[in-house]
C-alpha cells in the first residue's frame, strides 16, 4: 500500500468536500493533475470525485467496485461533451437527445490496483488509446489524492451507433461533421499516445518478483 497523506484532523482530512476543495489537498491535487498531463491523460475532460463515507464504501470500508465506473462514467461524459466542437451543435445536441449518431459503450473491463478509503478524493482522466471508423478505446485512470498512486484502471471499447435506424454507424460513412470528429480523435490518439510513450520510455515498470 502506498503511503497516505498525513492530516492534522478528520476535518481537515475530508477538506477536499469544502467549497474550496481544502488547501491540504491543493498540492496533493496539483501533483497528480500534473503525473496525469505526463502520461498523456486529456488534462480538458479529467474530474474529481471526492470519497463519500456513507455511499461510496463496502462492508469492508473500501471504496466499492461500482462507485469506480460511476466515477470514470463522470469522465466518459466530459469526453463525450468535448466533441461538440467538431460536431457542431446541433448534432451535439441529437447525441443528448438519443437521436442521430452518437457514442455507446461496447465493452469495458476495470483493473482494480489498490483498495482505497474514505477520506479521499479522485483525479479522474481519460486517454485515447485506439480510432476506428466505427468507434474508440480509451483507458480511464483513477488517482487517489491521499496515496498519490493510480488506484483502478478502466480499459473502454466505444461504438457509434445511429439512434434513427438501430444500426452501427461509420464516422467516415456519415461524413460532414461526423468525419471531422474522426479526424480529431485521430490527432489526439497521436498527441496522446506520443506523450504516453515519451512517459513509458522514462519511467520504466519494474519487473515483478516471482514466487
Amino acid at each position: 500500500m502506498a503511503p497516505v497523506a498525513k492530516f492534522g484532523s478528520a476535518l481537515e482530512s475530508s477538506s477536499y468536500q469544502s467549497p474550496d476543495g481544502g488547501s491540504a489537498y491543493a498540492p496533493l491535487r496539483k501533483k497528480a493533475i500534473e503525473e496525469a498531463v505526463a502520461m498523456g491523460y486529456n488534462p480538458a475532460t479529467m474530474v474529481e470525485c471526492g470519497v463519500t463515507w456513507s455511499d461510496d464504501h463496502d462492508p469492508f470500508q473500501h471504496v466499492k467496485n461500482a462507485s469506480y465506473v460511476h466515477y470514470a462514467n463522470q469522465c466518459g461524459f466530459r469526453e463525450i461533451q468535448s466533441f461538440e466542437p467538431y460536431l457542431g451543435k446541433e448534432n451535439f445536441q441529437d447525441i443528448l437527445k438519443v437521436r442521430g449518431i452518437g457514442p455507446v459503450v461496447k465493452n469495458y473491463t476495470t483493473d482494480f490496483k489498490r483498495p482505497a478509503k474514505f477520506p479521499d478524493s479522485f483525479i479522474v482522466a481519460n486517454r485515447i488509446t485506439d480510432v476506428r471508423p466505427n468507434g474508440y478505446s480509451s483507458i480511464t485512470s483513477i488517482w487517489s489524492l491521499s496515496q498519490q498512486v493510480i488506484v483502478a484502471d478502466i480499459k473502454f471499447c466505444m461504438v457509434f451507433f445511429d439512434y434513427d435506424r438501430g444500426v452501427p454507424a461509420n464516422l467516415l460513412e456519415a461524413g460532414g461533421t461526423h468525419k471531422d470528429l474522426y479526424e480529431a480523435l485521430k490527432q489526439r490518439l497521436e498527441m496522446e499516445g506520443k506523450i504516453a510513450s515519451k512517459w513509458e520510455q522514462e519511467h520504466p515498470k519494474r519487473a515483478k518478483a516471482m514466487l
